[in-house]
């Protein structure tokens, strides 16, 4: 079993299943890079792009209070996919990436470390 997914291909962002681990290959961010096997991956999860409402209400307010348009605006969480492993935690952003492929790879890298927990 060798199935690679390329979410993104500048900068590159390849994500490879394999029988013990998965392998990825961001050039974004390289120290993602590496094999993880499947056995010490404890949680996954992926997250959209959503609007941070906290911060952005804050910035509202320090707008109206200073009278400037320098600070306000909606703020967004960016969409990534969040890897908790046993000594170390991934963040990988998906910045113009198929979020569909990313919602199916995320499924996949379940299912497979579901023997292991």
């Amino acid at each position: 079993m060798n199935n690679t997914v390329e979410l993104r291909s500048k900068p590159e962002l390849k994500i490879s299943l394999n029988e013990d681990g998965l392998e990825i290959i961001d050039a974004s961010e390289p120290k993602n890079s590496g094999f993880y096997p499947y056995r010490q991956i404890r949680k996954i999860e992926l997250n959209t792009e959503r609007t941070d409402w906290f911060l952005s209400a804050f910035s509202w307010v320090l707008e109206l209070f200073s009278g400037t348009t320098v600070v306000g605006g909606n703020f967004k969480n960016k969409a990534n996919l969040k890897l908790e492993m046993v000594n170390r935690t991934l963040k990988i952003w998906l910045v113009n990436v198929d979020f569909k492929k990313a919602e199916v790879i995320t499924e996949k890298i379940k299912t497979y470390t579901q023997q292991y927990l």
